[in-house]
């Protein structure tokens, strides 16, 4: 019996927690953070309607972030907003932090205003009608809504 017991150890590690946090975030399309060590705090807003702060001390968390604003707060004492437009917040054991966002935009990336001015968000496929369609352009709509009020607090 001892036996076994040496053999199971050997398939479960140990994981290895470190003092800061490690961050990954990243969209289908790029890299914002690959594994960076200087960040103090990153907040969020939870698709349930919570408000999260998300640093070297909280314990394991999972959760589906609301489209809108993130902030990052970095140790040297400066910050980043970016805007997404919803996506997933995992805190690990080891303190390692993956944000996987559908799509994500720094201050500089858009014309802002006229986002929020467009209306393709509400635009409906060529000959298509029905309950689904409706539901599909209200969602747009407010996404676009969602993403302008976040963007307006860059």
């Amino acid at each position: 019996m001892l036996h076994l017991s040496r053999v199971a150890r050997r398939f479960f590690a140990e994981v290895v927690k470190t003092d800061y946090m490690v961050v990954k975030m990243y969209t289908p399309t790029a890299s914002l953070f690959n594994g960076a060590t200087d960040i103090e705090s990153i907040y969020f807003e939870t698709l349930d309607g919570g408000k999260g702060v998300m640093n070297a001390q909280h314990m394991t968390y999972q959760t589906t972030l609301l489209p809108g604003l993130i902030e990052v707060h970095f140790k040297a004492g400066q910050s980043k907003k970016i805007v997404h437009v919803g996506g997933i917040l995992q805190k690990n054991t080891d303190n390692s932090v993956d944000i996987a966002l559908f799509e994500a935009f720094e201050k500089g990336d858009l014309d802002w205003d006229a986002l929020k001015k467009s209306d393709v968000f509400a635009n409906e496929p060529i000959g298509e009608t029905g309950a689904d369609v409706d539901f599909l352009k209200k969602v747009g709509l407010q996404l676009r809504d969602e993403v302008s009020n976040a963007a307006a607090n860059l």
